[in-house]
């Protein structure tokens, strides 16, 4: 069973809680250009971010920073409970400045991955989102004011926790045989996205054999091989698509793709437009 135990938004803050009792895996979208802090009210949950997994448990915090690829999957029990916050840079970003915040580029660049909070931090976090969310459901006057302020209040939280600890070790990540090669393996495929090798060939690369290295990357990051890497490429194209001036056929080129049809099929399922949607709307927004 999936309950929805609330969901809210205003400009630039979405906030929703969500339940589950049943095995869960997230699926699309798998990243996107908003900022995102992840609370886990209860339960745990193995979280992969770019090319590392985390085990995250129950009052952990987790960051991810825009266009990171992620997704959580199941560890131990099935059920969960969690909150996620996702946050706009352009709305959220001139508020910030001016109230002599940190940027949320600095704050998730710097921090991002899992974040442990002590029982005060975790039970102040708690109360601010909570009332985040009463403040979005009853809307009294200057409510978008107080939400502000309560989320200005959770990221100083995170940067006292982060600079208190920053000589203490980083939360550690999953470090097994099977996890260690899957980073390997998907370090290689972020760096190389272009690289059209087949799985035997990769496989091959890595010293293992096609069938375990298509099972474990799919156990430990819930992403085909293949479907890894078009995150990799779509990701890329976007970069190119903004800061380029390679036409779309070039691009498709550059990245590998098989053909431009291919290219702009796999691009709309993970960036929601067209390649040159994409483009146009980043040049109307500049």
């Amino acid at each position: 069973m999936e309950k929805t135990v609330f969901s809210e938004s205003m400009e630039g803050i979405v906030i929703d809680e969500v339940v589950r009792d049943q095995e869960y895996s997230m699926t699309m979208k798998h990243f996107h250009d908003t900022y995102e802090l992840y609370f886990l009210l209860e339960g745990e949950r193995y979280y992969f971010i770019e090319k590392e997994t985390y085990y995250v448990k129950t009052g952990d915090l987790v960051l991810v920073n825009r266009e990171q690829v992620h997704k959580t999957s199941q560890a131990g029990c099935k059920t969960h409970d969690r909150i996620l916050l996702q946050l706009s840079q352009r709305v959220l970003e001139p508020w910030l400045k001016s109230a002599g915040m940190y940027s949320l580029e600095k704050i998730f660049g710097d921090y991002y991955g899992v974040i442990k909070l002590s029982d005060t931090e975790w039970e102040e976090m708690k109360n601010l989102l909570l009332g985040i969310r009463n403040e979005l459901e009853h809307r009294a006057d200057k409510y978008e004011l107080m939400v502000r302020f309560m989320l200005s209040q959770i990221l100083l939280i995170i940067c006292r926790n982060r600079k208190r600890n920053v000589v203490k070790e980083m939360p550690p990540t999953v470090q097994t045989a099977k996890h260690g090669k899957v980073h390997e393996v998907a370090e290689y495929l972020t760096v190389h996205c272009e690289t059209g090798e087949s799985l035997e060939a990769l496989a091959e690369r890595f010293f293992i054999s096609k069938s375990y290295l298509s099972r474990i990357f799919r156990e430990v990051t819930s992403f085909s091989v293949n479907e890894y890497r078009n995150l990799a490429r779509v990701r890329k194209a976007r970069e190119l698509l903004a800061n380029s001036d390679y036409s779309i056929t070039e691009i498709s080129d550059i990245l590998g793709f098989e053909s431009v049809t291919y290219f702009e099929r796999i691009f709309k399922k993970h960036a929601a437009a067209t390649p040159s949607g994409y483009r146009k709307a980043f040049q109307l927004a500049k």
